[in-house]
């Protein structure tokens, strides 16, 4: 087995983004290579070598609040060697340095990790699977324009408590087709995103002003069929149950956590589907 020593330590690029989307998928995560190029773009990276690419890791400022600390991946011959509290700890000290608070979604084993950290748990949520689920469009709902994102991304604001104007717009770009707004006597009551992934579509963000804007945006955009991957809140009950009757299955969960810090930077009350594990 190689030395530690012999690690190199350094940022990642666009040269990159083969070799993380091959760790990620030894790890069965969703992740393509327009995901990393997207974090690499409005992110910072890093990677550890051993000729190979054996670990990465990114922070995601969101804003100029917090930053999100994700993609933490370690190829199973590097596991169990300190890599990944490595790699945790240099995100938790560059956020400091940006004056920002670190926040995650941890997995119900990472959790325990990060708790002795200092992160605190903020709410729960729950990664639903779907193999063809049903749907069908809604009155008020329509597709999302370029001409929407400025209304969207104020909204959006509101509900993430970040500046998310850039990942909105990557989002929308990439599944233009479940890309949507629901609308009520001309004001903009929710929106969903979604973006193809390497085993699914993954559906979020969506927010919404109340659960049956929601449960409306949610049945519009898998009126488009397909594997469906979603993160939901678990504080949201209607959802949860209307995910149950509709054919999803519960696959695992998923902590919101904040370093040092025990109170939302979002909106819970308007959260029903994050962007995913590794945007927030």
């Amino acid at each position: 087995m190689e030395n530690i020593d012999d690690l190199i330590w350094l940022p990642l690029g666009a040269a990159d983004v083969d070799d993380a989307v091959r760790l990620n998928e030894e790890a069965g995560w969703n992740q393509i290579a327009d995901d990393w190029r997207f974090m690499l773009d409005h992110g910072e990276g890093t990677g550890v070598r051993c000729g190979d690419l054996v670990a990465t890791s990114m922070l995601m400022p969101q804003g100029d609040r917090f930053a999100w600390i994700a993609m933490i991946l370690v190829t199973s011959a590097w596991q169990r060697r300190g890599l990944a509290g490595g790699l945790m700890r240099r995100c938790m000290d560059r956020a400091q340095e940006l004056d920002l608070v670190a926040g995650l979604d941890a997995t119900e084993a990472g959790r325990q990790i990060y708790l002795p950290l200092g992160f605190k748990d903020i709410y729960p949520l729950s990664r639903w699977q779907a193999d063809l689920p049903g749907g069908h469009m809604h009155e008020g709902v329509r597709f999302m324009v370029q001409d929407d994102l400025d209304t969207v991304a104020k909204f959006d604001h509101s509900v993430a408590g970040a500046d998310r104007r850039a990942l909105l717009k990557h989002l929308r770009d990439r599944c233009p087709e479940q890309a949507l707004v629901l609308e009520q006597n001309g004001e903009l009551k929710g929106f969903v995103l979604a973006r193809d992934g390497r085993q699914a579509t993954q559906i979020g963000p969506l927010s919404a002003r109340s659960q049956d804007d929601a449960l409306t945006l949610l049945d519009s955009v898998l009126s488009q069929g397909g594997s469906a991957f979603l993160d939901a809140a678990d504080h949201q009950r209607s959802l949860v149950m209307w995910l149950t009757k509709a054919g999803f299955s519960r696959q695992r969960g998923y902590m919101r956590m904040l370093l040092k810090q025990d109170e939302p930077l979002d909106d819970p009350a308007q959260v029903f589907l994050i962007a995913g594990p590794e945007l927030g």
